[in-house]
């Protein structure tokens, strides 16, 4: 097993908690701008939609509930995400609509599915971490029918900006000289560079009607459970190599140092990109 599929099956209800809702707005948006040619393009009744990455749901169960004649097929590499994912579909579906979904465990770059089975593909915020995304996205185009759509999300190049609370946490590591390296993972295709380069990685993989953007995502964390955030998800590797008296001394300088910031300091900022094709229809 993957170091990255074993940190998502440890960690999906964490992750569910503490990282989809930074990514949800962002992530949703990208089912807008799939709108018109998700159940109209194609020619059929009941148009597949597949949520390449589905990690606990979010798309595949957004999209059951938006195009009530759509079929959605979730993949997943991890069976953790994936038992959070059918857990939340059971909680939030009708007994209809859980019909129409169908969660499977795979990998993007050896999708286990026919070829020109879908009529749209959808991914967000994974394509940085596949080994080879020239891989996945000839995989999407194979599966996906003549005249079906691919539309992805995720970050690109240079999102780290300077992000106060961050900051914060780096200080009190330095004030009690601890290490904030994490653990260490296999190689990833990695963020993308530009929106022409996955516009150009797009056409490669044979797709047409391209289509790349940048825009920022926003989000603005809570103060008062940042700290909570750092030791739950985003630096628990730091927290939990920590016996509990130093854990503790690292929570409370982090806590100080975060009251000094003013509120507007937690609003975060990333640059990603949506990006879209067609698979030609001859």
């Amino acid at each position: 097993m993957g170091t990255i599929q074993a940190r998502y099956d440890a960690s999906a209800d964490r992750y569910r908690t503490w990282w989809e809702p930074v990514l949800a707005p962002t992530a949703l948006a990208l089912l807008d701008e799939v709108e018109p040619g998700s159940a109209e393009d194609g020619a059929r009744d009941r148009p597949r939609i597949l949520d390449v990455g589905t990690g606990t749901g979010l798309l595949a169960l957004a999209a059951v509930r938006r195009w009530p004649h759509a079929r959605i097929v979730g993949l997943d590499g991890s069976t953790g995400m994936l038992a959070v994912a059918a857990a939340e579909a059971d909680a939030r579906l009708t007994a209809a609509e859980r019909g129409r979904l169908e969660l499977v465990a795979g990998h993007a770059g050896r999708l286990p599915f026919d070829d020109a089975s879908f009529d749209l593909v959808v991914s967000s915020f994974v394509l940085q971490l596949v080994p080879h995304r020239p891989t996945v996205l000839r995989e999407a185009f194979r599966v996906l029918r003549p005249g079906g759509r691919l539309a992805f999300v995720t970050w690109l190049v240079g999102r780290a900006e300077r992000f106060g609370p961050d900051e914060a946490f780096e200080k009190a590591l330095d004030e009690l000289d601890l290490e904030g390296e994490g653990e260490a993972e296999e190689a990833r295709s990695g963020d993308i560079a530009s929106p022409a380069a996955a516009a150009a990685q797009l056409r490669r993989a044979g797709f047409r009607d391209v289509r790349a953007r940048q825009v920022t995502l926003v989000h603005r964390f809570d103060p008062a459970t940042y700290v909570d955030f750092l030791e739950h998800y985003g630096e628990r590797d730091v927290f939990e190599g920590l016996d509990e008296p130093t854990r503790a001394r690292l929570r409370e300088r982090t806590a100080a140092r975060l009251t000094r910031l003013p509120p507007g300091a937690f609003a975060w900022r990333a640059p990603v990109v949506f990006s879209l094709g067609r698979r030609p229809t001859r």
